[in-house]
């Protein structure tokens, strides 16, 4: 599960929802003398992401943080003390915000929210469950009762607002060089337990993957189960992606291709890829609802396991 899972139940989790809140603001009024002064707005992360925001319609602040770490090589040890203190507001006011907008969401979801619907879906689901969340969120705050999967594990692979440790920040891609300097923004750093997210993929023949981008900064974690898939001889999985539109499906397949797993391949291989747009579903057009049914149906098969 990604954030467009979050974002289908209601929640404002979008990070450019973040960059508006009071918790953002009041990063700024700590900081408002400070990024006055040219010097340090150089080397400020807070400054960086104030302006992505204001120039584009969409940013990613993990994308934004990867960017500062190759841009900013070198640094003085006072300005390493600035960014590392920075860089904690941040996630302590990442963290303060979706505890907010959650325990204002909380048990307010509406049903007839895809990803409302597909959290009930599995309480009858006779396979065993595995839920990966990309999120922080506890999905199941969002229902009106608590929800039980007796066949169900959970995996938080970046942390949770529950635990209060959540895993912000980029890692490097290949080819780039460790900075040493700045290694306290690296995602492998704050990691603290196995997460067997590979393995898991690898395993189960029902996998959907429900508003995630599948992007190069997430790809190291299905890598390896995108090469099995797209080589398998027998295929033997069903892979959904349920995203938004035309558009972020392109974008979905262009990231897979753009890390040298070929598309074409995995129609080939996988016994059924499809693409689910949820603003078709909810314009009520009829091939969308059918994929819906369908996979919705195969989760209430006694056969595979799913993920």
């Amino acid at each position: 599960m990604g954030n467009g899972f979050d974002i289908d139940l209601g929640l404002p989790s979008r990070y450019s929802d973040f960059i508006k809140s009071n918790e953002w603001a009041h990063v700024l009024k700590r900081l408002k003398l400070f990024l006055f002064d040219r010097n340090y707005k150089s080397h400020s992360l807070v400054a960086q992401l104030q302006f992505a925001s204001d120039e584009l319609l969409w940013f990613d602040i993990e994308e934004e943080i990867h960017k500062f770490v190759l841009s900013h090589s070198e640094n003085s040890d006072h300005d390493i003390r600035d960014i590392r203190n920075e860089f904690n507001m941040i996630r302590t006011a990442l963290s303060d915000y979706l505890k907010r907008v959650s325990k204002e969401l909380e048990r307010k979801a509406n049903e007839d929210r895809l990803s409302y619907r597909l959290l009930f879906q599995l309480q009858a689901c006779p396979m065993s469950i595995i839920e990966i969340y990309f999120n922080y969120t506890n999905p199941s705050i969002f229902l009106p009762i608590a929800t039980y999967y007796k066949n169900a594990q959970f995996t938080y692979v970046h942390g949770s607002l529950r635990n209060n440790d959540i895993v912000l920040g980029c890692d490097l891609q290949e080819g780039e060089k460790v900075n040493r300097q700045l290694s306290f923004m690296y995602k492998y750093n704050m990691l603290n337990r196995a997460n067997h997210v590979a393995r898991n993929l690898l395993e189960a023949k029902e996998i959907i993957f429900f508003g995630h981008s599948v992007n190069e900064m997430d790809f190291g974690y299905f890598r390896d189960f995108f090469k099995a898939a797209s080589a398998a001889p027998n295929p033997i999985r069903h892979l959904t992606m349920i995203t938004f539109d035309e558009e972020s499906e392109r974008t979905i397949k262009d990231n897979i291709r753009n890390q040298g797993i070929s598309v074409t391949d995995l129609y080939n291989n996988l016994w059924t890829f499809e693409f689910i747009h949820t603003k078709n579903v909810y314009a009520e057009e009829k091939e969308e609802i059918e994929k819906w049914n369908s996979m919705m149906s195969r989760l209430l098969a006694k056969d595979r396991h799913g993920i």
